[in-house]
């Protein structure tokens, strides 16, 4: 059984293209552009990955990781934005936030980084 990712970002156009990308590699991408909605999703326990933005209107991706550290949520999270500097991969990390992902990147690079972050969660069949 393929794996489930979600992705929460606000770009519709990055959203497809994520899904295009990983789609094709075999695995089920669910977008969901509202951080506020996502986090919901997120929770449910439902998929074996979470990519998340750092920048949206309603909520930003540090809000959110803090979210699900207080909320004790056990899916990996992948944080894919093109604002990582030392200070907000400190913050992440703080919020419990271990896989990161510069934008711009390659397919490859990010399929290496949901199967770093999946494998570190255990979650691996």
């Amino acid at each position: 059984m393929s794996k489930r990712i979600l992705v929460i970002d606000d770009n519709q156009e990055f959203c497809n293209m994520l899904e295009n990308m990983l789609s094709r590699v075999g695995y089920r991408v669910e977008i969901m552009p509202s951080p506020i909605l996502g986090a919901g999703d997120a929770l449910s326990g439902q998929y074996d990955l979470i990519t998340l933005d750092l920048r949206m209107p309603e909520a930003n991706g540090e809000e959110l990781a803090e979210l699900f550290q207080t909320q004790t949520l056990t899916t990996p999270v992948l944080v894919i934005s093109g604002y990582l500097n030392n200070t907000i991969q400190q913050q992440l990390r703080q919020a419990g936030i271990t896989h990161m992902l510069s934008k711009p990147f390659k397919q490859a690079e990010l399929v290496q980084a949901i199967e770093h972050a999946i494998a570190d969660s255990g979650a691996e069949d």
